[in-house]
């Protein structure tokens, strides 16, 4: 849930990070990973080097980076097997993100020029390939079990994609179709860089199955997060216009609820792309006013509390403490820095 008025906002820099999990060089090694993906991109003065650096550093939490990070810590491995993993996950990431761009003719992305947008459609796809096969060279040069689990997640990410697309402007999409895409296209990713972290850590076949449950659980969540955000984020600080989901018919956790209370027939009228006028922004306060907000982020939390209990037995060691505490950490950073202050001031109940 948003954080209360006087409850303080958490960062996610490295200083607090490393506290949190009690990796004193945390940053360090985060830096190290930046620096493999710099490495890997500029290739031999690759012709798509350029805009691929670009896209990979314009922003991004590195989520997926830390958990591999993090995961092989458990074992206490950091070596250049877990930062070529973590560059390998955060690269098939950003190559993602340029496809999508594609997919949703998105002019910006975090507040900058798309690479459809300055280069064209033709080069963008190239980029996303190029910065795929990078991926795919540093996961081969860890092992050969690393470029399996890479690859399946990327296949996995694909599928998802198209469920999603598949069901585009469909209001009578269920929640469990939606669910089965987000676990594709979203938490398929957070698992992978922690079975990625589990394999160059040494870790147990329980350690690691739990934390392929944890990387599932938070990335679920993270997508609800993230799709609450489309409806009452600030947009100066996400870098983007909300209502970009309903806009392009991806109706979400929040909009799906929506679609089953009182005035979801209303809601549905504006979802039509005929409806015409300011349809969206009129969607937009629909969703706000039914109450929906609120259920998506009690099933966020649902998520948290599942990634919680997957790491419990871990409570003995620092990283495993900072595994426990980090959904929670997360959901109260993401909310509490680009939700809208005016949602943070006006409580979100769910409906009765």
């Amino acid at each position: 849930m948003p954080p209360g008025p006087s409850e303080p906002v958490p960062t996610l820099s490295p200083g607090h990070l490393a506290r949190l999990f009690g990796i004193v060089d945390l940053g360090d090694r985060l830096a190290a990973v930046d620096d493999c993906i710099a490495t890997a991109l500029r290739g031999d003065d690759a012709l798509l080097g350029h805009a691929a650096l670009r896209v990979a550093s314009s922003g991004g939490k590195r989520l997926r980076p830390l958990f591999t990070i993090v995961t092989a810590e458990l074992g206490g491995v950091f070596d250049d097997r877990v930062i070529d993993s973590a560059a390998a996950v955060e690269l098939v990431q950003v190559g993602s993100l340029v496809h999508d761009d594609i997919i949703d003719a998105a002019p910006t992305r975090r507040g900058r020029a798309t690479v459809n947008a300055v280069e064209g459609v033709d080069h963008a796809l190239l980029t996303g390939d190029y910065i795929l096969a990078r991926a795919a060279a540093l996961a081969a040069g860890v092992s050969g079990e690393a470029a399996g689990l890479l690859a399946r997640a990327l296949g996995e990410l694909c599928e998802g994609q198209v469920l999603e697309m598949r069901d585009a402007f469909d209001p009578d999409r269920t929640v469990e179709a939606h669910l089965a895409s987000v676990r594709g296209k979203t938490a398929a990713l957070f698992t992978c860089a922690c079975k990625l972290g589990a394999h160059c850590g040494g870790l147990t076949d329980r350690n690691a199955e739990a934390m392929a449950a944890f990387g599932d659980a938070f990335g679920m969540g993270f997508q609800v997060l993230d799709d609450v955000l489309d409806i009452v984020g600030d947009e100066e600080r996400l870098g983007k216009p909300t209502g970009n989901d309903i806009a392009s018919g991806v109706y979400t956790l929040p909009v799906l609820s929506a679609l089953r209370t009182p005035d979801g027939d209303e809601l549905r009228g504006l979802l039509d792309p005929e409806a015409g006028g300011e349809r969206v922004a009129a969607a937009l306060e629909l969703v706000r006013r039914s109450g929906a907000v609120a259920g998506a982020l009690t099933t966020a939390d649902r998520y948290a509390d599942e990634a919680r209990r997957a790491v419990a037995h871990l409570n003995q060691t620092a990283v495993g403490d900072g595994l426990a505490a980090f959904p929670r950490t997360y959901a109260t950073w993401s909310l509490g820095t680009l939700m809208d202050a005016r949602y943070l001031e006006v409580p979100l109940t769910a409906p009765g």
